[in-house]
């Protein structure tokens, strides 16, 4: 005989479709069909599916009535909520829901690099800081970083930095810079936010930085989205020959952001 499956655990899935997916596979191989199942939803047996297969939304309301039947505790409520607003809502509202969802145990189990990225990411002055450790000159005093900094950054931000980057060993002191990393849609989310606030940086830079020190370029026209993968691809090899820079430099004098831009500026007719 062989081993009963464990009932699938939602704390380890990022998206309520898979997860209600296999909840299904799970009830079934205890002998619950979809057909049963759905009857005891209250739905029918076609949204159900549609909604495992993610072309459907699974709503709040779904999440609340079906809660007593599949034997989710308030905990595990509340995670799926947040994962809907993570899934379905405007990026701040994304944020805000995978903050809340960071600070599930669960999550911090599971989801460590997703969590560590994502925190770092969500200020940007977390990733100035880290560069600037790596001067020559450094000091890790919040009034010298402050000082440094062309944009403004509260201290008490500042101290709240460095104890981050230090309990996660992101300074020069402790060692080669390691590389972050996630996958998927936090992955977006945490870049997202990351370049929201840069670009809003670069914007005050024109008023800030000397022409000659910075430099933002712009060239709109007509193309083929088709092209867009080959224009894509030569923003990239130029961003490669900027970053082999850093390989040449043994003291940096000072951070620099690149960003490389291309966006459209117009819609198809048939999404007007």
């Amino acid at each position: 005989m062989g081993t009963r499956p464990a009932k699938p655990n939602v704390y380890k899935y990022r998206q309520s479709h898979v997860y209600l997916a296999d909840l299904i596979k799970w009830y079934k191989v205890e002998g619950l069909s979809m057909r049963s199942l759905a009857k005891r939803l209250n739905v029918s047996p076609a949204l159900l599916s549609l909604i495992t297969k993610g072309k459907r939304p699974l709503t709040e309301e779904n999440v609340d009535i079906w809660a007593a039947v599949l034997k989710w505790n308030a905990q595990e409520i509340s995670w799926l909520k947040q994962l809907l607003l993570l899934e379905n809502s405007p990026v701040e509202q994304k944020c805000k829901a995978l903050d809340n969802l960071s600070r599930f145990n669960a999550y911090k189990d599971n989801s460590s690099e997703e969590v560590l990225t994502f925190k770092y990411l969500k200020k940007w002055w977390n990733v100035a800081i880290r560069e600037i450790s790596a001067l020559p000159d450094f000091q890790e005093d919040e009034y010298w970083i402050q000082e440094r900094l062309l944009f403004n950054v509260s201290l008490v931000e500042i101290r709240k930095a460095l104890k981050f980057l230090n309990k996660h060993k992101l300074l020069a002191k402790h060692g080669d810079f390691r590389r972050l990393d996630c996958q998927g849609d936090i992955y977006k989310l945490s870049l997202s936010t990351f370049h929201n606030q840069l670009l809003s940086k670069a914007v005050e830079s024109i008023y800030k930085v000397a022409s000659e020190q910075r430099y933002i370029l712009g060239h709109t026209m007509g193309i083929d989205v088709a092209k867009f993968p080959e224009a894509k691809k030569i923003l990239d090899e130029a961003l490669e020959k900027i970053s082999l820079l850093k390989h040449d430099e043994d003291r940096p004098s000072d951070v620099y952001h690149f960003s490389f831009l291309g966006f459209p500026l117009t819609l198809k007719k048939d999404k007007i």
